[in-house]
């Protein structure tokens, strides 16, 4: 089944937000939320009750509900902040939040603070903190050179100059449930299938040439899946991701106000199984045959034949 195309942008309601905005398709920013200039938010979002401030980020699948967003946050994929009819949540300027964190009703996430991916956030977040697990712990404080606030203007204006945004084709003897968005650079092997509702980024025309998602044969992508693939994703062979699985090959340099895009390729070899809702953060490398239990976060090397249930080491220094 091909994806159809996926329009670039919706309208926002009357009063909700500014023009300038760019709030994709497939989102839902509901009424009594604002959005400010320049603020990005991706497909498969839902923003209720909300401040967003201009210049914030905000990446797939989120769900931010009674929370202000401070100018220069960013965001990444499938994070929770904040519940409906709870005390609001306060992330405020240039703050990081890392891939699928969790932060709970009444939180403050003081200034330039990062929130790891994976972590559940229970308590004020000091300014230029770095937090990680669950429940969230101080990791250590940044050391930041002061190179101005975090700036995605150039990535926005790329991206809105695609024609085919959302409509890359499926490669011969793949399959898809639809209702995703492909906006990848697709390449391998037959007889892959995509569940319902995937999610595929990342182009060799990005800001790496390793961008895209190279795949196997016989390999299972689970319904409602994010592959984030701007610094390369490559499947080996008979491997299945169960729903929901979060992949992201890139990060940030935190040792940089700007908090500058930095690549971080992942790797999965043949026969890996990865179990539903678990998160592979790159640089990483999965060996062939590894198993990733559900709900997992992954944020280093798998060898081969083994299981696991939690975070590993980390590769790159500026990772938390």
């Amino acid at each position: 089944m091909e994806h159809s195309l996926t329009p670039l942008s919706e309208p926002l309601p009357q009063g909700i937000g500014d023009s300038s905005a760019f709030v994709e398709a497939g989102t839902e920013v509901a009424p009594g939320t604002t959005v400010g200039p320049g603020a990005w938010i991706r497909f498969g979002t839902v923003v209720r009750a909300s401040v967003v401030e201009g210049g914030v980020f905000i990446g797939f699948r989120c769900r931010i509900d009674s929370a202000r967003i401070v100018s220069g946050c960013q965001i990444a994929s499938m994070s929770r902040i904040g519940r409906s009819g709870a005390a609001p949540v306060l992330v405020e300027a240039g703050a990081w939040i890392g891939a699928r964190a969790v932060v709970d009703p009444g939180v403050r996430i003081g200034p330039g603070a990062v929130v790891a991916a994976g972590a559940h956030v229970t308590a004020d977040v000091p300014a230029d903190t770095i937090v990680v697990g669950r429940p969230a712990r101080v990791l250590r404080r940044r050391d930041v050179i002061e190179d101005g606030a975090p700036d995605f203007t150039s990535v926005v204006a790329r991206v809105r100059a695609r024609a085919d945004f959302g409509r890359k084709p499926l490669p011969a003897g793949w399959t898809s449930d639809g209702g995703g968005l492909l906006d990848a650079d697709l390449s391998g092997d037959p007889a892959v299938h995509l569940g319902a509702g995937v999610v595929a980024m990342g182009r060799a025309d990005g800001p790496s040439p390793r961008g895209g998602l190279r795949v196997g044969s016989g390999v299972r992508i689970g319904a409602g899946s994010v592959l984030e693939g701007s610094d390369g994703i490559d499947i080996g062979p008979g491997t299945e991701l169960g729903a929901r699985v979060l992949v992201v090959s890139s990060g940030h340099d935190l040792t940089r106000r700007s908090l500058p895009w930095q690549g971080g390729p992942v790797l999965v070899g043949a026969g890996v199984r990865v179990g539903a809702d678990a998160t592979l953060v790159g640089p990483c490398a999965l060996g062939d045959g590894a198993v990733v239990a559900p709900g997992a976060v992954v944020i280093g090397d798998v060898p081969a034949e083994h299981t696991t249930a939690g975070v590993l080491a980390p590769r790159h220094g500026s990772r938390p």
